[in-house]
């Protein structure tokens, strides 16, 4: 099975590129921005707001550009849209970019930026028990999505601890990718006895199901900003006056928490079509880390994680996967 979600993703990739093929390579004055209703894509979702509300940031970097926003649910959907050029840039957990950048053999894939690290956990449902790894034996584990950053480190945590979950559902335990809305009815109809996932859903289901945190970390990669290589080496300007827009949204983001907050709940109650707590979003925040830095030892961490659940193969160097204008 070693291999199977590559060749899912390389046969997506070229079914994409033949039907994008007619569509023009440039968009003129229009760049095309992906992200996620998650916190942890906290610098889309301010900035989209901002666009939305007639006051964009990015626009403000590139007088007379358009920006159009795009929403993905998890990673792999988000690097489809890159393949098949739906997107230019787009905000996305490590892994989906790693295997996007491994499926191209380092053509298609480039990292600008950092954006923010923790604000993922391993949540365990109240009445389940499990306060140790050997207590998952038996039980469901939800991930957003196949292959998504969670669902890497879940299955990389469960196999370092002697768990086999196999892609096939054999195993110890079963892992079962999930849309992060599903979750909280999944797990309080006891469905499932877990989540890996990222904010808000962490706190979500900390609030509203009762579970509790098992395993955290702060200081790992949980969203970046990816490019396009196409894009990035037609428009070498536009793409410097993103990132710095980039820098400089997330410096003002650390030193406006409260505006941007209100930012967040406005854009996620439109996303989500209904009203957004802005008390999860304030719990959400304590366990996010702002930057604007790649962590590539991190990054390397993730292909081995990858590699060891045999969702990934072979890694071009990942220092070749920093975008560098003059290289490209």
């Amino acid at each position: 099975m070693k291999k199977c979600l590559t060749g899912l993703l390389l046969l997506a990739t070229v079914l994409l590129l033949l039907c994008s093929c007619s569509r023009e390579e440039e968009a003129g004055t229009v760049i095309r921005i992906g992200g996620f209703p998650n916190v942890t894509h906290v610098q889309a979702l301010v900035a989209r707001n901002m666009t939305r509300n007639g006051n964009g940031w990015f626009e403000r970097y590139l007088p007379g550009y358009r920006i159009e926003w795009y929403t993905f649910n998890a990673g792999p959907t988000a690097m489809e849209a890159i393949f098949g050029r739906t997107v230019d840039l787009t905000y996305v957990g490590p892994s989906p970019a790693l295997n996007a950048y491994a499926v191209s053999a380092g053509r298609e894939v480039r990292l600008l930026a950092g954006a923010v690290n923790g604000g993922a956990a391993l949540m365990v449902a109240p009445g389940s028990h499990i306060t140790q790894p050997a207590d998952f034996r038996g039980h469901c584990i939800a991930t957003p999505q196949l292959g998504n950053t969670q669902d890497v480190s879940c299955r990389a945590w469960l196999a370092q601890h002697g768990l086999r979950n196999s892609l096939e559902g054999a195993g110890d335990c079963r892992v079962s990718p999930t849309p992060n809305a599903m979750q909280l009815q999944l797990m309080k109809q006891g469905d499932i006895a877990a989540s890996w996932t990222v904010e808000p859903w962490v706190t979500i289901l900390e609030k509203k199901a009762g579970a509790q945190v098992l395993v955290q970390e702060p200081d790992v990669v949980t969203t970046v900003l990816a490019g396009r290589v196409g894009w990035l080496r037609r428009h070498p300007k536009e793409a410097a006056a993103m990132l710095q827009a980039h820098r400089d949204l997330t410096r003002w983001i650390e030193e406006h928490p409260e505006e941007a907050q209100a930012h967040v709940v406005a854009e996620l109650s439109e996303l989500t079509q209904a009203p957004f707590d802005p008390e999860l979003v304030r719990c959400a925040w304590r366990r996010l880390k702002l930057t604007t830095d790649i962590d590539l030892p991190g990054l390397q961490q993730f292909v081995q994680d990858a590699q060891r659940c045999g969702l990934l193969d072979h890694v071009p160097a990942l220092d070749a996967m920093l975008y560098k204008p003059e290289q490209e």
